[in-house]
């Protein structure tokens, strides 16, 4: 009996380190992954996210609500120099700013931004002219407004330059 049970107690010794081993090899696996991931992404600065962005037309949020209320069409980048996803999305910016056809509008939406002396209101409209299905997702944000509405978006730093050029296509289909 005691043969036996040193034999079963080895069994599932071998088991769990058999299992163990193949554990540890998947988590090392992935931890590298993620370790080579982030060290391939380039961290870009305040000052080169302002150099990436240069051409675009800077505007407070009352010009801005002052288009939408018109009705104007038009082009806006909602975002700011602090925000990570609005710098790491900037060299994209940079390409559609070479080869755009139409101005494109900043509204700052940092602390220092227009929204910081804006309004309860102001900031109300800014918001409700994100009306469904487009909602206000964060920044960074490029979207077509026409007739005070919200009519094409994009949101993020996965942002394409192909995501751009269709509200481009948009805009010229309006």
């Amino acid at each position: 009996m005691s043969k036996k049970f040193w034999s079963n107690i080895f069994l599932a010794l071998g088991v769990f380190l058999a299992f163990a081993g193949v554990a540890t090899i998947s988590v090392s696996a992935d931890s590298s992954a993620t370790i080579e991931s982030n060290t391939s992404s380039k961290i870009i600065d305040g000052a080169t996210y302002e150099e990436n962005i240069k051409g675009v037309i800077p505007i407070t949020l009352t010009q801005y609500l002052h288009k939408a209320q018109t009705g104007e069409k038009f082009i806006v980048f909602v975002g700011f120099k602090e925000c990570v996803h609005c710098r790491k999305f900037s060299p994209v910016m940079k390409q559609y700013l070479q080869q755009s056809q139409h101005p494109i509008y900043y509204l700052d939406y940092g602390n220092n931004g227009s929204f910081s002396m804006a309004s309860q209101k102001q900031i109300t409209d800014f918001y409700s002219t994100f009306a469904a299905p487009m909602s206000f997702m964060g920044t960074p944000t490029v979207a077509l407004l026409d007739n005070g509405k919200v009519v094409s978006m994009t949101a993020g730093d996965d942002t394409t330059l192909s995501d751009l050029q269709q509200i481009t296509a948009d805009y010229n289909n309006q």
